[in-house]
């Protein structure tokens, strides 16, 4: 649509011109010069060529991304539902081993550590909002 607006005001500016610049005695808005008029509408045409290839270009890149962003959020989803299995039996075991008495108590404070700082490193990796590799490693580094 933007397109098809310049294509209109470069032919007015292009009458505008020719009248008041290049001195010609009637404002001609469809110039009768045979040369003119092709000119100018060769002109318009490549404007129109080019707003079609922009916007199919724009349109493919969109999309691309747009399955980027699905696949980033289905990985996401899938880790987290694996994570939080394993976080879940984790907790089972340290549960148990906390009622037999069977861990020291330094094995008991790094097993709730580790169950800690991984549910927040899923938190994190689940909430990154711009895709790229730099962003995502850096939201499952230690702060």
């Amino acid at each position: 649509m933007c397109v098809v607006i310049f294509s209109l005001i470069f032919w007015l500016s292009d009458s505008l011109i020719h009248r008041f610049i290049y001195k010609e005695e009637t404002f001609e808005l469809v110039p009768t010069d045979v040369n003119e008029l092709w000119m100018r509408t060769l002109i318009i045409v490549l404007l129109i060529i080019i707003g079609l290839v922009g916007d199919s270009r724009a349109k493919r890149i969109d999309d691309t991304e747009r399955a980027k962003r699905e696949i980033f959020l289905a990985t996401v989803s899938s880790t987290q539902h694996v994570l939080n299995n394993l976080l879940n039996q984790m907790q089972l075991v340290f549960l148990d081993a906390s009622k037999t008495h069977k861990l020291s108590d330094e094995t008991r404070k790094l097993l709730e550590q580790s169950i800690k700082e991984s549910k927040e490193q899923v938190d994190k990796l689940s909430s990154v909002t711009k895709l790229d590799a730099k962003t995502i490693k850096k939201s499952v580094q230690p702060d």
